[in-house]
């Protein structure tokens, strides 16, 4: 009897291992069921982290058209009270129209290069034209270096410079002797424009001059060189500078005020470039796309516009045909220089460089270019 006992007991202890084991073996599958589940809900097309992101990305996108909004209302009201338009494209991307000038027929795209000009329906490039240059967040209207070492050229040396001692108004630095009045004021009232209106305009074309010496923005005109930037740092009177600044009274308009371009605008193309196609990027990335010297070259300036492989956004010649007096300082010694020369090999500078020269020099690989604010 107690043999039978011990056997059923070990049969009894044989099944509930066998059924421990059964159990184990179900809860284990129970637990990968529901961690699929689980990983699933996590990160499956409709997963939760998938739903968290999207939702993420939703708002994000939410708070940039709430903003470009707010910008576009701003923009129609600044407008409205000064008699300028504003243009909307096909993308829904916004320029001001300044008061007596016109989009040039077939130019009308703000990311590829909005063209107006100050004759209308200028499809024969007979008048002066520019283009719109987007600034969308204010806060990046900053100047900036875009290569890994951006030289400045000074007297015969490189000299590098990260732009980590500038100020947010380039004229006015401790270390560039001073500036005039005129550009204090000048200054404020072009970043203020540019705040408010989301962009400004820069010359299509290099400054160029006519048979009777007026300056003027057009294709295929003698490059404005052998031009001083001014009489001195101090002394804004003469040169680039004075002929930039009474381009638009000069001109007759009314709703813009022309000045020497600044170094902020210049980076601003640069950033604007860098977010454009992938050919637009690789302007970025060399300086073969312009007038050099070379084999082919005649060693002289070209007329404006003059090659058609040469332009981005529908600027034309910003890597190389003539160096451009801009507004930047250097020190006490120099004004900036952008866009490289003709007199340069391909391999000597960059559409980002920059060269110092003393503003009272003139030479024939020295020109300039024009930008309007509004």
């Amino acid at each position: 009897m107690q043999k039978l006992n011990n056997r059923i007991l070990k049969i009894e202890e044989q099944s509930i291992k066998g059924i421990t084991l059964i159990a184990l073996v179900i809860t284990i599958i129970v637990l990968l069921i529901l961690a699929g589940v689980s990983i699933s809900m996590l990160t499956g097309e409709n997963g939760i982290l998938t739903q968290a992101q999207r939702a993420k990305n939703e708002t994000k996108n939410a708070q940039v058209n709430e903003e470009n909004t707010l910008m576009s209302y701003e923009q129609y009201i600044n407008a409205s009270q000064s008699g300028n338009t504003v243009f909307t494209d096909d993308n829904g991307k916004v320029a001001i129209i300044p008061k007596g000038f016109y989009i040039v027929p077939g130019l009308d795209d703000v990311d590829a290069g909005l063209v107006i000009s100050d004759i209308e329906a200028d499809t024969q490039n007979i008048g002066n034209q520019f283009v719109w240059v987007p600034v969308p967040k204010f806060s990046e209207f900053i100047r900036e270096n875009f290569g890994s070492e951006d030289y400045i050229w000074r007297q015969g040396d490189f000299v590098s410079d990260k732009l980590t001692s500038y100020s947010m108004y380039e004229p006015v630095l401790s270390n560039t002797g001073g500036c005039t009045n005129e550009t204090a004021i000048e200054v404020t009232n072009m970043y203020n424009s540019v705040k408010n209106n989301g962009g400004f305009y820069i010359g299509r074309y290099e400054t160029g001059i006519d048979d009777s010496n007026n300056t003027i923005i057009k294709k295929n005109s003698k490059v404005y060189n052998n031009i001083k930037w001014a009489n001195s740092m101090n002394d804004e009177t003469g040169g680039a500078v004075e002929e930039a600044r009474k381009f638009d009274s000069k001109s007759g308009y009314t709703n813009v005020t022309s000045t020497l371009v600044y170094g902020v605008q210049w980076d601003a193309i640069m950033r604007w470039i860098s977010r454009g196609t992938d050919e637009e990027k690789t302007w970025l990335s060399g300086n073969e796309k312009g007038n050099f010297k070379d084999e082919d070259s005649s060693n002289n300036p070209d007329k404006t516009g003059n090659n058609e492989q040469y332009q981005v956004k529908h600027i034309y010649d910003l890597a190389g045909n003539v160096w451009e007096w801009t507004m930047e300082a250097y020190d006490t010694f120099g004004r900036i220089n952008r866009g490289v020369s003709y007199a340069n090999q391909l391999s000597d500078f960059a559409i980002f460089s920059r060269n110092s020269v003393n503003p009272d020099q003139i030479r024939q690989d020295i020109g300039f270019r024009i930008a309007l604010y509004l």
